[in-house]
């Protein structure tokens, strides 16, 4: 079964078109904050901007500038902002300084220490959405991770060690083992797991002899070889073997970009409420 992230991306914009519906015309803006964007983040903010676009919300690029932790202060303080996605990586500024700075209510990629360490206490406003985006998968499709042991190749704090966190919740229960660059014989540990997720970065890393016959297969991975986008699983093998599998392009990452708008819905609320 390919596990077609459209689909379960055109459901949560069912939902993000209805609220707005019902809210109206005029919403504040979304902000993607960067500092000389590569050719991937620019390539992504301009999928941003359209989709906004399509939904009616005003998504606008901001740069760094040279007082980066100001401009962002000055961002949270904007009631004609709703929501922040900072481009990492920023390359002059501190980008530590910036999380740091940045609203947690405006932090849509759930990246501030509040919203990573509301994961621990099952009390998070923003899951990264990118973490967010497997499990939305498995639940449009049904996957179950209950007693399952899964493998996550990555440790990121947007997508491996928040997903870790997500899939262990009480009533998710899931048996995680998470693999990273100084994993030993990280095959035999993907070998043995129902579902895994590879969030590594590496193209065509996840082969077809470290994928179980019948294993749930998630990929995160972007990657560009020769100028096609790849992920970090070999597709074509690997689909051979596995039950599921996400493709590359059409997987994860638009569902990603739904959560994105998802959030910012939710920042929007939560932001009204505090100013009653």
């Amino acid at each position: 079964m390919i596990l077609d992230g459209k689909s379960v991306s055109e459901s949560i914009y069912g939902d993000i078109r209805k609220t707005i519906e019902e809210r109206g015309p005029s919403l504040p803006s979304l902000v993607l904050f960067c500092d000389e964007p590569d050719s991937s983040n620019r390539s992504y903010m301009k999928s941003i901007v359209k989709q906004g676009e399509r939904l009616g919300i005003s998504v606008l690029t901001v740069e760094a500038g040279s007082s980066p932790v100001d401009e962002i202060k000055r961002i949270n303080e904007d009631p004609s902002v709703a929501g922040v996605m900072v481009m990492h990586p920023l390359k002059n500024a501190d980008e530590k300084a910036v999380m740091l700075a940045l609203d947690p209510l405006k932090d849509l990629e759930g990246r501030t220490v509040y919203n990573l360490g509301g994961i621990v206490n099952d009390e998070e406003f923003f899951a990264p959405p990118t973490a967010e985006a497997v499990m939305e998968i498995l639940d449009y499709y049904g996957i179950d991770p209950k007693g399952r042991d899964i493998t996550i190749v990555g440790r990121s704090n947007t997508v491996g060690k928040p997903l870790a966190l997500l899939l262990l919740k009480k009533g998710v229960d899931g048996t995680v083992t998470v693999c990273h660059s100084r994993s030993r014989d990280i095959g035999s540990k993907t070998l043995s797991a129902d579902i895994v997720v590879s969030a590594v970065g590496i193209a065509r890393f996840i082969k077809r002899d470290m994928i179980s016959p019948g294993a749930v297969v998630i990929d995160v991975g972007i990657n560009f070889v020769d100028g096609k986008l790849v992920g970090d699983v070999d597709y074509d093998e690997v689909s051979r073997v596995a039950s599921a599998i996400t493709p590359v392009p059409g997987g994860v990452g638009v569902v990603t970009t739904a959560l994105l708008f998802k959030h910012y819905l939710k920042s929007l609320e939560r932001l009204e409420q505090n100013i009653r």
